[in-house]
């Protein structure tokens, strides 16, 4: 459970203990760029990227129907904080924003800066309208000079604002810092649950997973498509079920 950001934390709203709540849903999405991401493949992708939207959606609304001890009737919020990149960062920004998602683009540079990569043509201008449909870019300083630590920092923020990441991952172990495994690897390790949508290179197969609780280790038989598990995970986030 989040309370809206406020920049002027002196500002903040503060609610008595055990008094109903706003609720607030980050989600952050990392995941192979276009080159990646074949025609068939991103045909198959584009429907498992907007159910998992929609149930994250229709899971929280439950919740706070029910929980209504803990959840205000505020209306609840639902954010989505993406880099941006080609391919599984803009197809998810595309489905969260269908699905009622704010989408708060966090760039490594500058936005002019960070054009440079993208390849002139379809996918600097498909980058443009990704930008520029944004509802918050947030820029960070990153430096020309270290590519590798601007995109780092970038996987870190994502991580540090996420109550849950969405990862279109092959599986495939990190090819360095800043990719796709390595801001897993982050999210895991700072128990933050990822929703594991793995892809299969060359095919257009999809299948999902849901790495909870800080274990690498669950297998594709929990299916991603169930409802339940969506509620168990967001009660588990929103720490919802009190311990005696």
């Amino acid at each position: 459970m989040q309370l809206p950001r406020d920049p002027d934390a002196s500002a903040q709203t503060t609610f008595p203990i055990n008094a109903p709540r706003p609720i607030e849903l980050n989600v952050g999405i990392t995941g192979h760029r276009a080159g990646v991401l074949t025609a068939p493949l991103v045909r198959t992708l584009r429907p498992a990227i907007y159910s998992v939207f929609g149930h994250l959606r229709d899971a929280t609304l439950r919740l706070q129907e029910t929980e209504v001890q803990f959840c205000s009737s505020t209306a609840a919020q639902f954010n989505l904080h993406t880099a941006l990149a080609s391919g599984a960062d803009q197809i998810a920004a595309i489905c969260a924003r269908s699905s009622g998602f704010f989408v708060r683009a966090t760039l490594p540079f500058e936005a002019h800066e960070y054009r440079a990569d993208f390849a002139i043509g379809d996918e600097l201008d498909t980058f443009e309208q990704a930008v520029a449909a944004a509802d918050e870019i947030v820029a960070l300083p990153g430096d020309r000079a270290d590519p590798e630590g601007a995109y780092v920092r970038v996987g870190e923020l994502l991580v540090r604002e996420a109550d849950v990441m969405i990862a279109i991952w092959d599986g495939e172990e990190s090819r360095g810092p800043g990719g796709t495994a390595h801001v897993v690897e982050l999210a895991l390790r700072s128990a933050v649950p990822v929703i594991h949508i793995d892809i299969a290179r060359g095919s257009d197969q999809v299948r999902m997973r849901g790495l909870l609780g800080g274990d690498a280790q669950d297998d594709y038989s929990n299916s991603m498509g169930d409802p339940n598990l969506y509620q168990r995970l967001l009660s588990e986030i929103f720490k919802l079920n009190p311990r005696p």
